[in-house]
């Protein structure tokens, strides 16, 4: 007889995963954040965290994901979403998001 496991409300899968962690990098890359680190909710659920700001460093937004509804979701620090969707999307308005904290060009080069 098998086991029933139970994950997490917002489990993110392996592929996800390597999507988001892709993402902290190229955001990394371009000095938009100094780093991203992997946490769990109180619920024992996945979150992903991108830190900017160098030596005095601070939370710059939280990736959740809601498996009941199947999608992603992304905070501030203040807890106001940013975005929300498929991962796809989540990630391109997140996109947005930095280039406009970073008053960047729109039209510039990723």
């Amino acid at each position: 007889m098998s086991e029933t496991i139970q994950l997490a409300d917002n489990f993110i899968g392996l592929d996800d995963r390597h999507k988001l962690e892709s993402f902290g990098g190229h955001t990394i890359s371009l000095g938009r954040a100094t780093r991203w680190h992997w946490s769990k909710d109180d619920k024992g659920g996945d979150v992903f965290m991108i830190y900017r700001g160098g030596a005095h460093e601070f939370l710059a937004c939280e990736i959740h994901r809601d498996r009941v509804k199947d999608i992603f979701y992304a905070k501030d620090t203040a807890g106001h979403q940013l975005a929300s969707g498929n991962l796809e999307h989540a990630l391109a308005e997140l996109e947005r998001y930095f280039i406009r904290i970073h008053n960047e060009s729109p039209d510039s080069p990723a």
